[in-house]
C-alpha cells in the first residue's frame, strides 16, 4: 500500500527533501559551533577574541590531545582549552616585547 501522497518520498523513493540541510548532523553535536565555543572560552580567559592562525593553532593543539573526540562540554576539554589559550597569548606578549627591544 503506498504511503501518504502529500509526502513526495512515499512515492518517490529516490527524492531528496531539502529540508535535510537545514538540520544539524547529529552524529556531529557542536561540530558547527566549536570556532565560537572556542572563541567564547577565549573571552572569558583573555578578554578578546583569537584570531584565524591563533583559533587553528588551539584547535589542533587540542586535536593532538585527542580531546575533540569526546565531549565538548566536558570541563577537560575547557580546562585545557582556556590553558592553552592563555599560554598562546602569553607568548604573543612575549615576542612582542623582545620585539621592541
Amino acid at each position: 500500500m503506498p504511503g501518504d501522497l502529500s509526502d513526495p518520498e512515499s512515492f518517490m523513493p529516490f527524492y531528496y527533501d531539502p529540508k535535510y540541510d537545514q538540520m544539524p548532523n547529529q552524529f556531529e553535536p557542536g561540530a558547527d559551533d566549536t570556532d565560537g565555543y572556542i572563541q567564547s572560552i577565549s573571552f572569558e580567559a583573555i578578554g578578546r577574541k583569537l584570531g584565524k592562525n591563533e583559533l587553528e593553532t588551539i584547535k589542533q593543539r587540542l586535536r593532538d590531545k585527542a580531546l575533540f573526540h569526546g565531549n565538548i562540554g566536558d570541563e577537560k576539554f575547557r580546562n585545557e582549552a582556556c590553558k592553552l589559550i592563555k599560554q598562546l597569548n602569553s607568548a604573543r606578549k612575549v615576542a612582542s616585547r623582545w620585539l621592541q627591544i
